[in-house]
């Protein structure tokens, strides 16, 4: 089975998100709970002309606040951490497929509803409602509470071995 992978994109946005996690509201007012682009830029080890790509993505769609100036920088805006993180990844992933049958080099099952771009786009689908549900604050709670247990927990989490390599009787 293959994975879904999400765009780099996105998966800065989260990134950036999650680190934004400790600052609140209070960004608006208190310089402390504020962090500049280059800041979040080591801390995700993304280029920061990336980093300010999706931060004005996020900030347009009111889940940061920004303050610009010397002291400025970006913050979890009010309300951000209600927000939906399904809902969050479908805005941000924008609307592609899985698979690109349209490409430089069209596939020819393309033009006849392929099925197969059918269950594809179906995946994708069912990728994203994973997250349902799930509020930012959820998420950025979570991982507080996972990086306060200690190091134990950090790491990949464990897939299930596949049927191949499980030993023969």
């Amino acid at each position: 089975m293959g994975h879904m992978h999400l765009t780099k994109f996105t998966d800065l946005g989260l990134r950036s998100l999650m680190i934004l996690g400790d600052t609140g509201a209070a960004g608006a007012t208190d310089p402390a709970q504020r962090r500049t682009i280059g800041e979040l830029a080591v801390q995700t080890a993304a280029p920061a002309s990336h980093v300010k790509k999706v931060i004005a993505r996020l900030t347009g769609a009111g889940i940061l606040g920004s303050v610009r100036g010397r002291s400025g920088g970006v913050y979890l805006a009010d309300g951000a951490r209600v927000v939906d993180v399904g809902t969050l990844l479908r805005d941000l992933e924008g609307r592609h497929e899985v698979v690109d049958c349209e490409g430089d080099t069209p596939c020819p099952l393309a033009r006849r509803d392929c099925s197969l771009r059918h269950l594809l786009a179906e995946a994708q689908e069912n990728f994203f409602s994973t997250f349902d549900g799930t509020t930012l604050g959820d998420l950025i709670d979570r991982n507080a509470a996972a990086q306060a247990a200690g190091p134990v927990s950090v790491g990949m989490p464990t897939l299930p071995t596949p049927l191949t390599q499980q030993p023969q009787h």
